[in-house]
């Protein structure tokens, strides 16, 4: 079941293969794992054919008020997510996050313009780092394996392997080579 394999690969990218009691030691106490897995859960619970919409009203709620983010169970976040310090994380509803990410704490994923009626929302690739407080706005593409700098702002597409870094961001380099 795919719910299961998505947790389980969350649960491997937090501990890093690091064994059964290190893993027991993040199903426990890591409350990062937990704001995953409740999206998890959420997102599993919300599809129910009774009451499905309530239960995600309710999941987002939690979410909402546990951690102080704001992340929309119908975004969809494949498996192997990472959050770090999991506060102040916004994914708006039509962000599209590939496999094995990692995003640190006050990221924003969500729309450019506010008074626009279109939900223009990123699409972020396999294997990409967010950092602490970058902002991902608008119907832009972040390619695999880039890395999103601490504080940037990032208004255009980002090619698979770049470093962006700065407001607005700018590349720094592609798969280790300076620009």
């Amino acid at each position: 079941m795919k719910f299961f394999s998505n947790i389980h690969s969350d649960l491997l990218r937090f501990s890093n293969n690091g064994g059964a009691l290190r893993n027991l030691k993040i199903v426990l106490v890591s409350h990062s794992f937990h704001l995953v897995a409740l999206y998890r859960i959420g997102v599993f619970a919300s599809k129910l054919p009774l009451g499905g919409e309530l239960i995600r009203v309710f999941f987002e709620y939690l979410i909402r008020i546990v951690y102080a983010s704001d992340i929309s169970l119908r975004s969809k976040i494949g498996p192997g997510l990472v959050i770090m310090h999991g506060h102040d994380i916004v994914i708006g509803s039509a962000v599209v996050i590939g496999e094995n990410c990692k995003i640190l704490n006050g990221v924003t994923l969500g729309n450019k313009d506010t008074e626009s009626s279109v939900n223009q929302q990123p699409i972020v690739g396999d294997n990409v780092v967010i950092g602490s407080g970058a902002k991902i706005l608008g119907s832009i593409v972040v390619g695999d394996g880039a890395k999103i700098g601490a504080n940037s702002v990032i208004i255009k597409d980002v090619p698979s392997g770049a470093t962006v870094v700065g407001v607005p961001g700018r590349l720094i380099s592609i798969d280790g080579s300076a620009r």
